[in-house]
């Protein structure tokens, strides 16, 4: 037996020194739970597969040790060594933690703050409990110790499921406070009875066509459209309660979904009079679980349209065409090599500085438009855009000046170069297997010495991850010198990739981070080179 006044003090500091590194990590567990869009759902299938691993495999296995060998002190009745390696261990964690650039920030908007302060609580009551008892005790025995120790280690590793407690508990409260923010919005729009609205969708592309139309339209009306990646009831119901304005004349709305009901859900709030599909493809697969059911859930745009509302489809994509055949409504059709096309781009001419192509309306004389947004892809972007404006009464012609002023939206093919005259090709944002390739012809089309990539491959695609990772990986062999993969488990499809198309291991270098990832980027470099950066998801 050991008496309680020899210890209680050195356990107090145990706890004070596992508090701060606690609530660091469950703020890096609130940024998942918003990635997955605060769905309990979503998170818990993300916990299936990173629970424990999410911060780096070999700093799970090093806290798992130092842990073992801390509670192997206390066996042997090493107390107070025990407890010091337990502080001086946490303290460490603390003060490494990364404090790397996320590409999607943790936002503390006003739900991320309610349940942040939630799990906190809950947090503070397991150390309340903890404190109890030790302030109770007169006498420790080996065994109390033990399972002192233990208890903070599972509140350590507990905080992911704490967090999911936390959601679960504020289901009720949160609903209500989404359900008036959502009707209030539903009002505002209600008494602007001239407002246009335009929904785009699309499992890549919309951002930038949303982009590409806001430009356009503002030459002629009043136009507004949400920020950034502001797409979802939350997000579009802030922007319409906050930004728009009786003067507005049309509003350009982006509508993304991760499962069936979203875009319906959006099209409830915003009404949309014009629908643009710009691409349907295997993003989020994860979630939806079936082509189809990503099929119809971009349909749910045009569906949800008026009977005299117009919808737009990109032709050259094969998912876009079957829902062309089912709509009754209006519909306007884009492309580059498909038949029957209102809209047409044609004699293109892609390099690494932009594009030039022609657009014909209706098989009439070609209008010539230049770009510096890079790739075959931001074309039909650019076009499904043109095919808006156009059907809203702009002249073509009225359009070639405000798409040659275009400029590429922050981590989507974005193109820099360094004082080193080294090339940076920034499509960190991009995240599917479509966008993926696209950016890879991108950089064959630029001349440089080297052509690396940075990546940590592709997320979310369910069952066909590994085969989609593999052939990444194909593509990259044919294109590049030098790869970066991010995350060894993550990238393993991609490595067997370029494995099969005999790419030179020595070319070939695995970081466990995106911090190791740029310091070894920093060795290779050379002047003239080409840097692709493609995705920068969470690996491990």
């Amino acid at each position: 037996m050991i008496q309680a006044s020899h210890i209680t003090l050195l356990l107090i500091i145990v706890i004070i020194s596992h508090i701060p590194y606690t609530l660091w990590k469950a703020k890096k567990d609130l940024h998942m739970m918003q990635l997955n869009s605060y769905r309990n759902k979503r998170y818990f299938r993300w916990l299936g597969k990173n629970l424990f691993l999410w911060q780096g495999r070999s700093k799970t296995v090093f806290t798992l040790l130092t842990m073992a060998l801390s509670l192997t002190l206390v066996v042997f009745r090493l107390f107070a060594m025990a407890m010091l390696l337990f502080v001086l261990f946490y303290a460490l964690l603390f003060i490494c933690r990364s404090r790397a650039p996320e590409k999607k920030p943790l936002i503390f908007t006003s739900r991320a703050i309610r349940l942040y302060a939630t799990n906190t609580l809950l947090l503070l009551f397991g150390y309340a409990i903890i404190i109890k008892l030790i302030l109770s005790a007169t006498l420790f025995t080996t065994t109390d110790l033990f399972f002192a120790l233990v208890s903070l280690i599972i509140l350590t590793f507990a905080s992911q499921l704490l967090l999911l407690l936390s959601n679960f508990l504020l289901i009720p409260i949160e609903a209500l406070i989404t359900q008036w923010y959502f009707n209030d919005a539903k009002k505002h729009l209600q008494n602007m009875k001239n407002l246009i609205v335009i929904g785009i969708t699309g499992s890549f592309g919309k951002t930038t066509t949303k982009y590409v139309l806001h430009e356009i339209l503002r030459q002629k009306y009043n136009t507004l459209m949400p920020p950034g990646s502001f797409n979802t009831p939350m997000g579009i119901s802030k922007i319409i309660r906050s930004k728009l304005k009786p003067t507005h004349e049309i509003f350009v709305a982006e509508m993304s979904a991760k499962q069936k009901g979203d875009i319906a859900e959006l099209c409830e709030l915003a009404k949309p009079q014009f629908g643009i599909i710009t691409s349907i493809g295997k993003q989020h697969l994860e979630t939806f679980g079936s082509i189809e059911n990503i099929k119809q859930t971009k349909n749910e745009l045009i569906t949800n349209l008026p009977d005299n509302g117009v919808a737009f489809f990109n032709m050259d994509d094969i998912y876009c065409q079957e829902l062309a055949t089912l709509t009754k409504k209006k519909s306007i059709y884009y492309g580059i090599n498909a038949s029957q096309l209102n809209y047409r781009a044609q004699d293109i001419q892609v390099t690494g500085d932009g594009s030039t192509f022609g657009v014909s309306k209706n098989n009439a004389l070609p209008v010539t438009f230049t770009t510096k947004l890079l790739g075959q892809h931001n074309i039909y972007n650019i076009l499904a855009a043109i095919a808006a404006a156009s059907e809203l009464g702009m002249p073509l012609t009225e359009m070639i000046y405000p798409i040659k002023q275009l400029r590429p939206i922050e981590h989507r093919l974005a193109l820099r170069k360094t004082e080193e005259n080294i090339t940076i090709i920034d499509d960190a944002f991009n995240s599917n297997p479509v966008g993926s390739k696209m950016a890879l012809d991108v950089l064959a089309q630029i001349k440089g010495a080297k052509k690396i990539i940075v990546t940590p491959g592709m997320i979310e695609l369910g069952s066909e991850e590994y085969a989609l990772n593999k052939q990444f990986g194909i593509y990259i062999a044919a294109v590049c010198d030098y790869v970066i993969l991010v995350g060894k488990r993550q990238t393993q499809a991609i490595f067997d990739g370029l494995m099969e198309k005999t790419f030179n291991s020595h070319n070939i270098y695995v970081a466990t981070d995106f911090t190791a990832a740029n310091s070894h980027l920093r060795t290779i470099m050379q002047p003239g080179d080409v840097v692709l950066f493609e995705n920068d998801l969470p690996v491990d």
